[in-house]
């Protein structure tokens, strides 16, 4: 099939594929002149389109800002269903925080959105707490769900991070806070680590110091 071209040649592609491109010129724009100083012919232009084909998916740039802070809260590398299946050991919950979720928040697309997001959030200011709502809410539920099954199961130890998941996710929020505000990125070296700290953190909290009996017996009598 013939690519379909605009009138001055251009290949014609599909309205996703262009809407990507826009957000992601925008990103880079927003992270290099501010919000405020970037314009619509800015993000166009490194997009390789015109205004008028920037504005044929977006009425504006606070649309375009929208449209870059929806994907960081509707982002997420979590199924419910598949965090709860068959057994949930620490070594289990240790891969999926420090391992995938932790690779995810920790990925430069990611960083520079949650920085235009605390940048932002004076200027528009529900969206901290949309973000609170939809993003870190819906990590902390499947988290709980995920280390209340393991310790039911006596294989994590009940305690204060278990019973409060938010505590065994705050680590990444941090370090997420910390490459946001830092002008030079984080060396692999001090990722590497953080994130072996963090394994080290997680496993001290969750692995059962009784027989998973025990486990049980302590986690049904709270």
């Amino acid at each position: 099939m013939a690519q379909q071209r605009t009138e001055n040649g251009r290949r014609r592609l599909p309205p996703e594929i262009r809407t990507t491109q826009i957000l992601d010129a925008a990103l880079a724009e927003f992270s290099e002149r501010g919000f405020a100083s970037t314009r619509i012919d800015d993000i166009a232009a490194r997009a390789g389109l015109s205004k008028g084909g920037v504005y044929t998916h977006f009425r504006s740039k606070d649309a375009v800002l929208e449209a870059l802070l929806g994907l960081l809260l509707n982002a997420s590398v979590l199924d419910e269903r598949a965090l709860t299946a068959g057994e949930v050991t620490v070594e289990r919950v240790i891969d999926l925080l420090a391992g995938e979720l932790y690779t995810w928040c920790t990925r430069e697309p990611f960083v520079a959105t949650f920085r235009l997001l605390m940048a932002e959030s004076v200027r528009l200011p529900g969206l901290v707490e949309q973000w609170r709502e939809q993003a870190e809410s819906a990590y902390v539920i499947a988290v709980g769900k995920m280390v209340r099954k393991g310790v039911m199961q006596g294989h994590l130890r009940p305690g204060a991070a278990t019973k409060n998941p938010l505590l065994l996710i705050a680590p990444i929020t941090q370090m997420c806070v910390r490459r946001a505000i830092r002008s030079e990125p984080l060396s692999r070296r001090e990722l590497t680590s953080h994130r072996a700290a963090y394994r080290q953190l997680l496993r001290e909290l969750l692995e059962p110091r009784c027989a998973p009996d025990c486990v049980n017996a302590s986690y049904g009598a709270k």
